[in-house]
């Protein structure tokens, strides 16, 4: 039975021929491949209903496209062809999905549609609104930033008269189903552009499938219900950082590679030097309380007269040994010039309890340092925005400190200078809302 269930699973017309419960049963014992994360996906975001055939692989086809898994998503359709809307593209953050985009908030969104060559691109607020970041609307890839003289009014109306909008249609989907606005109609098939803070998406509808589909009104309830099986595998970016990784989490403005005959002659350490010429580091980044920003490079230097004192530096450490590069709300940010690792001379916290400041190292050198700040962002959505199957806020903030602790074993852990300091600057995540109270 197990060996047929793990073929189902690569099967679409099987899968979708078997009851759920036993197939959750299955997934309770453990599989593998793409067929289970889709699956698992499918009832995370839309919930564990009970469904028509129909409908339950439009939600398949719909985890398929969130996840990349373009073939399965092929297999899919082919294997159902009466879907009441099938998915176009996704762009919409998985359940359990710690990633750099998309990482919206409810200030954020498509602001508007442009007619830009041939095609048409969504400008999207991002960052609170304060970023934008385009998509190609037929695809949903990120596309460069256009050149606004040569973009054109693309209005908001409804094409395709007659075809019922998806809040008419009797289905069970999230609550932003119903808030969907009709943009166009291709080849006979009309889109609906679908917003929400886990996402954008872009479905269609065929008339011909929606002549004989009940009407009513959409039920989100078992969405806000979650999954009444196993929640899904965590998805998180791996392997080492790259300069485009950095792009995505902190955008391209705020990236800074430093080329080689650029770098403070300061900076001793080789793999620093390499890690600030061939990867590069952020600017700048911001969370509520928390703040980071570069100085310039004439900035980086060693220590001012009274910036650190012999009695608040650890043993073996001077301050001839330190280069200032960075501020933080909470103190200068230095890095010891020989050895790489990142420091912060602060108040915040100290090791004794006599309220002086003190040097604490917050990371053994930029890349950690880098990752640590990269989390933050990537933890934003599901930590101001979880789905059902991932807790509440303090459940997300284990699980972003477990891949903390991971990353550097100790340096986040409570009670310690470093696991204080960094306390407050992962606060805006897992103590405050995004509106920051």
């Amino acid at each position: 039975m197990t060996e047929q269930l793990d073929e189902l699973l690569e099967d679409p017309r099987q899968l979708l021929d078997t009851g759920r419960a036993a197939v959750r049963a299955h997934l309770e014992e453990g599989a593998d491949g793409a067929g289970r994360e889709v699956f698992l996906q499918a009832e995370a975001v839309f919930g564990g209903a009970d469904v028509p055939r129909a409908e339950f692989a439009s939600w398949l086809h719909f985890a398929a496209k969130m996840l990349g898994e373009h073939a399965y998503a092929e297999r899919i359709a082919a294997a159902e062809p009466g879907m009441p809307w099938r998915t176009v593209w996704a762009w919409w953050r998985p359940v359990n999905g710690f990633v750099a985009q998309p990482s919206q908030t409810g200030y954020d969104g498509v602001a508007e549609r442009h007619g830009y060559g041939d095609g048409i691109l969504l400008e999207v607020r991002t960052s609170f609104g304060s970023s934008r970041l385009w998509l190609d609307e037929a695809t949903g890839r990120q596309v460069p930033a256009p050149d606004a003289d040569a973009l054109t009014s693309t209005p908001w109306e409804n094409p395709a008269e007659g075809v019922p909008d998806l809040i008419d249609l009797d289905l069970v989907a999230p609550e932003c189903w119903e808030n969907a606005s009709t943009v166009r109609v291709v080849d006979g098939r009309t889109r609906h552009l679908v917003e929400s803070v886990h996402g954008i998406a872009l479905i269609e509808t065929d008339p011909k499938v929606l002549a004989d589909w009940p009407r009513g009104e959409n039920d989100w309830s078992s969405a806000e219900e979650g999954s009444p099986g196993p929640a899904p595998s965590p998805v998180r970016p791996t392997g080492p950082l790259t300069t485009a990784r950095l792009v995505e989490s902190f955008g391209e403005k705020w990236v800074r590679r430093i080329p080689e005959e650029e770098l403070p002659a300061g900076v001793e350490h080789a793999g620093t030097r390499a890690f600030l010429r061939d990867i590069g580091m952020p600017a700048y980044w911001a969370c509520h309380g928390g703040q980071f920003e570069l100085n310039p490079l004439d900035a980086w230097l060693p220590p001012s007269e009274g910036d650190v004192s012999e009695d608040g530096l650890p043993e073996g450490v001077t301050a001839a040994d330190l280069l200032t590069f960075a501020g933080t709300d909470y103190g200068k940010v230095y890095l010891h010039r020989r050895e790489g690792s990142v420091h912060i001379w602060t108040r915040t916290t100290n090791p004794g309890g006599t309220g002086h400041p003190f040097l604490i190292r917050v990371a053994p050198g930029l890349d950690v340092f880098t990752r640590c700040l990269e989390a933050i962002h990537r933890y934003r959505n599901a930590c101001w925005h979880p789905y059902p199957d991932e807790g509440d806020q303090e459940d997300l903030a284990q699980v972003y400190l477990a891949e903390m602790e991971e990353l550097a074993p100790g340096l986040f852990e409570p009670g310690t200078p470093s696991g204080e300091l960094w306390s407050w600057l992962y606060a805006g995540i897992t103590e405050l809302s995004e509106d920051g109270f």
